[in-house]
């Protein structure tokens, strides 16, 4: 599991006993991935809404893989999950967009006096 792979995942819900199958992409680096049995991950929607904390995404968007539509990373719902409820790879984010999502992130995060 790598730092930037979108990924199928079983998606848990927030009360934790139900789950379905969702995209998410692994924001969890590489060092930590071989250390943990867990991963960090952000939610992908194929609800293309305007949120405030989402990037869309696109083929045009991977180095490798694809997706079958037009998708938003949501930057906001962020999961640590067993890598064991990764089903597959689907395909890997390139270095700009990741970086963006990074940035999005540590928006959220970042302390405002």
């Amino acid at each position: 599991m790598n730092q930037q792979n979108l990924v199928l995942m079983k998606f848990p819900f927030s009360n934790q006993e139900e789950s379905k199958i969702r995209p998410g992409i692994i924001i969890s680096n590489n060092e930590y991935n071989d250390k943990k049995q867990d991963v960090l991950v952000c939610a992908i929607t194929s609800n293309l809404t305007d949120e405030e904390y989402s990037i869309l995404i696109e083929n045009k968007d991977l180095l490798n893989g694809s997706i079958l539509i037009k998708s938003k990373i949501r930057a906001d719902k962020i999961l640590l999950i067993e890598k064991k409820l990764i089903i597959k790879v689907l395909a890997k984010l390139n270095d700009e967009v990741f970086d963006s999502l990074v940035e999005k992130i540590a928006t959220i995060i970042k302390r405002i006096n």
